[in-house]
């Protein structure tokens, strides 16, 4: 029985968090009492939440391909650096015709040596890479609770345009199906 009340806690959670359905219409759809509701948002701070689902997947997906082209620009953009030897970065003592002494540095190609920084990735680079691309992967293709319960809304909303007997009986079956999917 415990399994069953917290199932529907979680669900209520989802139901008022993501969703933002009233309390009373909560109670109803899980056959509890609005106490019983006030109760949970109350003891787990769900108004704080609503507010921290500004932190949605689509806004990830975003911030995460911002991150992806800001990286990808600064090392296209990024100067190349040639890998001199430190020797010949040093100024030499020379002499002119006269015997006076004075400072000179070698003439060099900095292109003879071969490249330090360019505009290819680093292996810290790629593995950022990497790592941005497969977390966009991830939110693209896998879908959570949340996501089942934005269809099942946006489908009920549909057919209670069309058909509101129909679309509460859907309801149900949505809600049950939700409530067993979060039991796996």
């Amino acid at each position: 029985m415990a399994v069953r009340k917290q199932v529907e806690r979680d669900f209520a959670k989802i139901l008022f968090v993501n969703e933002n359905i009233s309390q009373k219409e909560i109670a109803s759809r899980l056959k509890v009492t609005e106490k019983t509701v006030g109760k949970w948002i109350k003891e787990d701070n769900w108004e704080s939440l609503k507010v921290s689902m500004l932190v949605t997947k689509d806004n990830q997906l975003t911030s995460l391909y911002k991150q992806l082209e800001t990286l990808n620009n600064e090392i296209t953009n990024r100067p190349i650096v040639y890998d001199i030897p430190t020797f010949l970065l040093k100024p030499i003592k020379l002499k002119d015709s006269h015997g006076d002494e004075y400072l000179e540095f070698p003439k060099i190609n900095p292109k003879d040596y071969p490249i330090k920084i360019g505009n290819v990735a680093t292996s810290k680079d790629a593995d950022i890479i990497s790592k941005i691309t497969s977390s966009i992967k991830k939110l693209e293709t896998e879908t959570n609770i949340g996501e089942t319960v934005e269809v099942a809304k946006q489908l009920i909303q549909f057919i209670r345009s069309q058909d509101v007997s129909f679309a509460n009986q859907l309801t149900k079956y949505c809600d049950g199906f939700i409530t067993q999917k979060m039991k796996k």
